[in-house]
């Protein structure tokens, strides 16, 4: 994992005194190593934050129109392949639901 992937993870999790349990944190630490590997393969995307239910918000830079969906797609792709390989620990149910992607061009205009 990239310092910069775990630095987000150290945020998320001392945001709010959450406590997680062994499940969810391996939930959230699969979300944040499959949003940094799709960030790396689409360089316009840039990942902001990662909610716990997997949930992203990333901003775009303005050339990215190309890029966004298919940042998506490899992004809910990776969870399902996770989620296929190895069941989140027994638990497939957690990675069975899309994320939800917030993004934002760097100019702040909403991207759709």
């Amino acid at each position: 994992m990239s310092l910069r992937a775990l630095l987000m993870v150290i945020a998320v999790l001392g945001a709010g005194c959450v406590t997680l349990t062994p499940e969810q944190k391996l939930a959230h630490q699969i979300f944040v190593e499959t949003a940094y590997r799709c960030e790396s393969r689409y360089h316009t995307i840039h990942v902001d934050q990662i909610d716990l239910e997997g949930g992203l918000q990333v901003h775009a830079d303005a050339d990215s129109r190309g890029e966004y969906r298919a940042f998506v797609a490899c992004y809910h792709e990776g969870l399902q392949a996770q989620a296929d390989g190895d069941g989140y620990a027994g638990k497939p149910s957690e990675a069975s639901h899309e994320p939800i992607v917030h993004g934002r061009r760097r100019d702040d205009a909403p991207h759709r």
